[in-house]
């Protein structure tokens, strides 16, 4: 049977399921996987021992039925940790010091979505670069030998006391002022944690769309779309709430709502934690401490870069995608990193995301600082947004060479992901999809004029 190659991309695997994504290519994804950990990470010394959770689609039991089978014909030794937010599945990685782990889930995807997020040993992510393309290659040809022996399952209780309890030690939660908070699981995996976590907090909570549904029924769990968002702007209005949280499907991105119902952006939300994270890495210390590494994305607020440098931190530019950024995290042992896209990642949470960690740390900020939400990002909006834009070309190639050749005297032009221009009073970011015929834009100007004449002329230009 042959195997759809479009299923893997930069971050992790995923798909349509059963079109796109089948049980077979569960199943040789187990096996290739559970070589890759035996060959590269173990170098063949033992058997590996890995982690696997789901989410609860309807889809995930026969995918991970078939993930296991696959694993255990590579005589892997599977604990099964069964259902699981992402980032809880992170923490079980190194709560039970697996070899790797697998995560069956499809993350922010609508229902017929599924798919598999894969780590090493320490929750680090495979993908681009990484081991991705050896495992695809494995799982495309289809060649294994046959199961000399089997490896072994077992069932591991539940891990989410544990987790509660290691969240929950990163923060000074006795610190915490009451607040009204209304939470929006969007029907999500969070609905499964948030639960234990809201007995331990001194707020009062409205939740919204609570249960685990994943056909989704209320809307997409995808908070980077406003359109998701309504409701829960909606019941913050209306309980005159201090805080409003969004979570995805699978609980590794968040955002946030302010009393007056703005809807921040997740950069500007990445400068406001790097701010406080960095001022309180700081206190205490004296004379000239070592700069704090904070990494952020190509397409992010320019006020990031600002924000990080002004709190006296060494800010380094990522490409986006959460196995790019954790990539550079590790190299350079950053103490956060933050994405537009809502996933934010610290140093002490394995260099990796979770939605609830940050909603703890947002709640720290709020009470130590005195004043709103608004009061907090107002600041930060210094520069007018275009957001991020999302067009459709033939030829995504011939586009980023028009915009290269007609913006070749910029102050400054970098390639780090598509390419990156900047002038005195304007600056972009064009990158190319990297599973669609897109181009993804995002333009700041000091001048919401200057803005919409140059994203005009710019969106002109890639759909010639």
């Amino acid at each position: 049977m042959e195997i759809n190659p479009s299923i893997f991309k930069t971050y992790d695997i995923r798909g349509t399921v059963p079109d796109q994504l089948t049980p077979e290519a569960a199943y040789r994804i187990g096996r290739a996987f559970g070589q890759y950990i035996w060959i590269t990470v173990l170098n063949k010394e033992r058997d590996p021992v890995i982690v696997v959770n789901a989410d609860a689609r309807a889809s995930s039991p026969e995918l991970k039925a078939e993930l296991l089978r696959g694993l255990l014909d590579e005589q892997c030794h599977v604990i099964d940790c069964s259902l699981s937010t992402t980032p809880m599945h992170y923490f079980a990685i190194n709560h039970l010091k697996a070899d790797g782990g697998v995560m069956v889930t499809a993350s922010h995807n609508p229902a017929q979505y599924n798919g598999f997020k894969l780590s090493r040993r320490g929750a680090e992510p495979i993908g681009e670069g990484s081991g991705m393309e050896e495992i695809r290659n494995t799982v495309l040809r289809g060649i294994f030998l046959v199961p000399a022996r089997q490896g072994s399952v077992r069932g591991e209780e539940s891990v989410i006391e544990a987790y509660m309890e290691y969240i929950c030690s990163l923060v000074d939660m006795a610190a915490f002022k009451k607040m009204n908070v209304v939470f929006d699981v969007g029907n999500g995996m969070v609905g499964l944690v948030l639960p234990k976590l809201l007995e331990r907090l001194p707020i009062v909570a409205d939740v919204l769309y609570g249960d685990i549904d994943m056909t989704f029924p209320n809307h997409e769990a995808n908070p980077l779309k406003d359109e998701t968002l309504i409701a829960l702007k909606n019941a913050v209005a209306e309980k005159q709430a201090d805080l409003g949280v969004a979570f995805d499907g699978d609980g590794d991105r968040v955002r946030f709502i302010t009393p007056k119902g703005f809807a921040i952006p997740g950069d500007i939300m990445a400068a406001l934690f790097a701010q406080n994270i960095l001022q309180n890495s700081r206190s205490g210390t004296s004379g000239d401490s070592p700069l704090s590494v904070v990494v952020y994305t190509v397409n992010s607020s320019r006020i990031v870069r600002e924000v990080i440098e002004q709190a006296g931190g060494d800010a380094i530019e990522s490409r986006v995608g959460h196995a790019l950024i954790k990539k550079v995290m590790r190299a350079r042992d950053a103490l956060f990193g933050g994405e537009v896209s809502g996933h934010f990642y610290w140093r002490d949470y394995y260099y990796a995301e979770s939605a609830l960690l940050a909603t703890l740390r947002m709640l720290a900020i709020l009470s130590a600082s005195g004043k709103t939400l608004d009061e907090l990002v107002r600041p930060l909006l210094r520069y007018a947004s275009s957001g991020e834009i999302n067009i459709t070309v033939p030829d995504k190639d011939k586009a980023l060479d028009a915009v290269a050749a007609h913006y070749q005297d910029a102050k400054e032009i970098k390639y780090v992901d598509g390419i990156s221009v900047a002038y005195e009073d304007f600056w972009f970011n064009v990158r190319p999809s990297n599973t669609e015929s897109l181009l993804r834009i995002t333009m700041e100007a000091k001048e919401k004029s200057v803005l919409d004449a140059r994203l005009d002329e710019l969106l002109q230009l890639v759909r010639q």
